[in-house]
């Protein structure tokens, strides 16, 4: 009788989880042997800003199932003891395992650019114009192209549709801002679980983009992997939404160029081809192809398309309207009938503000109205 009061009497375990995050060690105690895995990932969250659904427990391993059995309903005790477990003198389980996750704050960031680019990035103004020898050389020379053009792997998402003219979308500071400064600094005031991701929208993205797909096939060539880009593209509902791209493409097919700016200093920088887009698809050339971007330097081999808007800064302008008049701007040419490579695109706020007429903008006037792909 003694003995088994002696036994029903015993001090319950407990448990300690010690997560490795980075260079970070976060020690859990205390923990009750019927606590699951998915109160474990709401103290982690707490802790380190990754949200439950990002969290990967990477080495603890299940009595039943291995790793795969480690489930959200899982509680700690049904966890198998191994190498990294041990049970101490003090009747404590201790596991130790790698927490893998990216703070709600920095999930859009590609990591590729957090050391690499500042808040504010320079956009130095080019002397590389359409017909120039330096233009020659590279339009001549374009082995680059031809490399990247080959590589290049088209994932179609929507078909194009007959008659529409190609808009080109650039994400970062053009319709969005994921600079990490500005992400850090709204995490103070987003909750975790609301999702930053709203505030990351330029004003009236979504009403734009809505109003250009009536007129426009849309595509976006972002400057960031792939992997990033999805996670963007996906976090802010921007596929199967009210507007759809044709297809979106990467970092992986730019390639570097050299210029000169306006004061001749020579430049090395990326470039967004847009012959890798028009070789794959007849239907669309400079005739009839727009690309938006809040950098010029991304037009240097194709500066008769390009439209520069204002860089985006959620701190600096966030309720800029900008995007509403370059919309209106956009629906005008594409009901004009004149070919895009006709138009001083760099003129396109004078448009806009009444100053000029469209047809005032025309760098040539050979009456030829005939567009690919129109």
């Amino acid at each position: 009788m003694d003995e088994k009061t002696s036994m029903t009497t015993t001090e319950t375990p407990t448990f300690t989880l010690i997560a490795k995050f980075g260079k970070e060690r976060i020690q859990l105690n205390d923990l009750s042997p019927h606590t699951t895995i998915e109160q474990v990932k709401i103290i982690l969250q707490e802790r380190t800003r990754v949200l439950c659904k990002r969290q990967k427990l990477v080495g603890l391993v299940a009595n039943e199932g291995g790793a795969k059995g480690v489930h959200d309903a899982l509680p700690i005790m049904h966890l198998k003891t191994n190498t990294k477990a041990k049970l101490t003198n003090e009747n404590r389980t201790t596991h130790q395992f790698i927490l893998m996750g990216t703070p709600e704050e920095s999930i859009f960031v590609d990591p590729d650019q957090l050391d690499e680019l500042p808040d504010v990035i320079e956009d130095f103004d080019l002397d590389f114009n359409a017909g120039s020898e330096e233009w020659l050389r590279h339009v001549a020379n374009g082995e680059n192209l031809k490399k990247f053009t080959a590589d290049t792997l088209i994932h179609m998402m929507n078909p194009p549709r007959d008659g529409k003219p190609l808009l080109v979308l650039d994400l970062d500071h053009t319709l969005l801002d994921f600079s990490s400064r500005s992400l850090q600094r709204d995490a103070v005031s987003v909750p975790v679980g609301q999702g930053a991701a709203k505030t990351m929208k330029r004003s009236h993205m979504d009403e734009f983009l809505t109003h250009m797909y009536q007129y426009y096939d849309l595509v976006v060539w972002s400057q960031t992997s792939w992997r990033w880009l999805e996670t963007k593209l996906t976090e802010l509902g921007m596929i199967g939404s009210a507007y759809k791209f044709c297809f979106v493409l990467d970092k992986t097919s730019m390639f570097t160029v050299t210029t000169t700016d306006k004061y001749n200093q020579t430049r090395t920088h990326h470039v967004k081809p847009l012959q890798i887009i028009w070789s794959k698809f007849s239907r669309w050339s400079a005739a009839n192809t727009v690309h938006l971007d809040d950098l010029s330097r991304n037009f240097a081999l194709n500066m008769s398309s390009g439209l520069k808007c204002t860089p985006f800064y959620r701190k600096k302008n966030p309720r800029d309207a900008e995007l509403l008049a370059i919309g209106k701007y956009l629906v005008d040419i594409a009901q004009a009938g004149i070919r895009f490579d006709q138009i001083d695109f760099g003129r396109w706020k004078d448009v806009v503000q009444g100053e000029c007429s469209l047809l005032d903008t025309l760098t040539q006037q050979d009456g030829s109205n005939d567009q690919n792909g129109q």
